[in-house]
């Protein structure tokens, strides 16, 4: 049984997307495997080469098709000027040829990444200098390999520079605060969740994980944030960069909070970022439906009339005004269809699963490859619609105080008369083809009491599920459940990090906050601490309080005196600083009052300050 979306009405025949992904291909990387400096492959296209073969009976021949449009990689020309590197991370690097070197859009997630597909360009065009750097919005895949394109300002070696960046790095208004928000508050919870989306732990191949519908996979490798030092805030707000003229548009709340689009008028581009792919999308953050389908209107009445193609920060271009014009309307119907029927349905009564259930696109949006839900899905999307009105709550008086799974399955197991008929009822269903029904059985099980018998009946159905789901993330989700529940990995639980430095751009506050969400609030049992750091070198002092189990901070002038309210008095750079938050106390020369509430508050810290660098 397959958990598609709509109903499978777009033709096979078709094979434009095919002939667009291959167009303008200048060369390929042979072979695409990208590596550190350890020498540790970071990524490896080539491990997808079973997609040129027919498609198995384990995987969708929809998201088998869009596997293979992915799988292509190499240097592309767009338009005159404007070159793509694609296959060589989740999203592409675009880069646009100016009159003293290139502009370089979204450099990957992985500096390593970022660096070979420079490095490919530059073989077929000359070795150009990076001239601008645009992040096009505020998702690790679209900034995290700044450091491979500017290597002087890189996160990974000692030697690199926290000297203010030489050249203009634009992103959209609130960048900052939105990459930090979901890639550093959430980072541990948004990490462990991609390890399920994206099929991490899958081995890749037919019975494994194929694509994450809006790339391969994501790359492993150096991971940082280079700040940017010009905010884009006013849609029309037109730059020119090394020569190049730029005609910015503000999409905020679209697939990301933070985004821009980028019309390039001499070649008559439109670099669409992520607001229209070939395929739905998800987000992470409940996205504003209604709005996004308005800023993809604004953006066929500002440039669709004036545009010959349509390129964006992942999948293929779209060549001729008419096709990109096609294209762009039917995105922005379809958002508008999805916010509008969901919001019809809920105040009628219904609830978003209800929704998610019963809501059925129009036929003549079916029929586009590009509405599939390889990435998103309807399913997903409404409820999202529904959740940014009416919250977690569906309005049952029932669902107000449920128990935890682990305790709602033992009491769903013993109304059932045990485990082993929880079982039986289980692949009844299965064998009647509810591999929906069948899964929440077992999986009640599970909780209950995880005997050989259950993990095998419930990896079996999460297994089908998987090689029936059109939606790779739904797929890698469920074959990652299967693997799981046969390795007795427990898929709450994650393994703390090492920790790692911390990223030398972001600023004290930046850190701060990063400190305040890691304090185990619990432990510190009415503990009071104030803590003044003096900073000459900002010039400027923190105090630090710590109450009722919360850590606030304040930033003064450096001039103003409040000796007697702390406990403890620091005076350090921000270089030291950032050593002392990873625990380093040695680095501290200059202190008075009690250093030992230093070393309680950090204490308090749940895990340090761990993950992948600080962005």
């Amino acid at each position: 049984m397959a958990p598609i979306d709509h109903t499978n009405s777009a033709s096979f025949s078709d094979r434009e997307d095919f002939e667009n992904a291959s167009r303008g291909l200048i060369d390929s990387l042979k072979p695409c495997t990208i590596r550190a400096c350890d020498g540790n492959v970071v990524w490896d296209n080539d491990q997808y080469s079973f997609l040129e073969d027919k498609c198995p009976g384990t995987v969708n021949p929809s998201l088998w098709r869009q596997a293979q449009l992915c799988y292509k990689q190499g240097l592309f020309e767009v338009a005159r000027g404007i070159y793509q590197v694609r296959g060589f991370d989740l999203s592409n690097m675009t880069v646009v040829e100016g009159q003293q070197g290139v502009i370089v859009i979204d450099p990957l997630i992985s500096a390593e990444c970022a660096a070979a597909a420079l490095a490919l360009y530059r073989q077929h065009r000359g070795n150009r200098k990076v001239t601008g750097l645009i992040y096009s919005h505020s998702h690790v895949d679209h900034f995290g390999g700044a450091a491979g394109v500017l290597p002087s300002y890189g996160l990974a070696n000692e030697s690199s520079t926290t000297e203010p960046v030489s050249i203009p790095i634009l992103a959209p208004e609130h960048f900052m605060d939105e990459a930090i928000s979901e890639n550093i508050f959430a980072g541990p919870a948004m990490r462990r969740r991609a390890a399920f989306m994206f099929g991490n732990r899958l081995a890749k191949g037919s019975q494994g994980q194929v694509s994450s519908g809006l790339g391969l996979t994501s790359s492993s490798g150096t991971t940082g944030l280079i700040p940017p030092n010009v905010d884009i805030k006013l849609t029309g707000e037109e730059h020119v960069l090394d020569g190049v003229r730029i005609i910015f548009q503000m999409v905020p709340g679209t697939e990301a909070p933070a985004e821009i689009n980028l019309y390039f008028p001499e070649q008559r581009a439109l670099c669409i970022s992520e607001c229209a792919t070939h395929c739905t999308l998800r987000g992470a953050q409940v996205r504003d439906a209604k709005a996004w389908s308005k800023y993809l209107d604004e953006s066929l009445a500002l440039f669709g009339d004036k545009s010959d193609v349509l390129f964006a920060s992942h999948h293929w271009p779209t060549w001729g005004q008419e096709k990109l014009i096609q294209l762009i309307s039917e995105q922005r119907d379809l958002y508008a269809y999805l916010h509008d029927q969901t919001c019809r349905m809920m105040n009628l009564g219904l609830t978003g699963t209800q929704i998610a259930e019963r809501l059925q696109l129009p036929t003549s949006l079916q029929k586009a490859w590009h509405i599939k839900g390889y990435y998103g899905s309807l399913s997903h999307n409404v409820k999202a619609i529904y959740q940014r009105y009416m919250t977690w709550f569906d309005g049952n008086a029932a669902h107000l105080w449920q128990h935890p799974p682990e305790n709602e399955a033992k009491r769903y197991v013993d109304c059932m008369g045990g485990v082993e008929s929880v079982v039986r009822k289980a692949l009844a269903y299965r064998d009647d083809g509810d591999l929906r029904f069948a899964a929440t059985l077992l999986d009640h099980a599970l909780f209950t009491e995880p005997t050989p018998a259950v993990r095998e009946a419930s990896a079996s159905v999460f297994e089908r599920l998987g090689y029936g789901a059109e939606n790779a993330i739904w797929r890698n989700f469920y074959l990652t459940r299967a693997q799981d529940i046969r390795n007795k990995v427990e898929f709450h639980i994650s393994k703390p990090a090492e920790v790692q430095p911390i990223n030398p751009f972001l600023s004290v506050a930046d850190w701060l906050d990063c400190v305040s969400i890691q304090l185990d609030g619990s432990r510190v049992n009415g503990e009071n601490i104030t803590i003044d750091i003096l900073m000459p070198d900002e010039k400027c002092r923190w105090t630090l309080s710590l109450s009722n189990g919360a850590l606030t901070y304040r930033e003064k002038p450096i001039e103003q005196d409040s000796q007697h309210l702390a406990d403890l008095i620091l005076n350090l750079t921000k270089g030291q600083l950032a050593k002392v938050l990873q625990g380093d106390l040695q680095v501290i020369e200059q202190a008075e009052g009690d250093l030992s509430v230093l070393s309680k508050l950090l204490g308090f810290l749940s895990i340090g300050i761990r993950g992948r660098p600080m962005l």
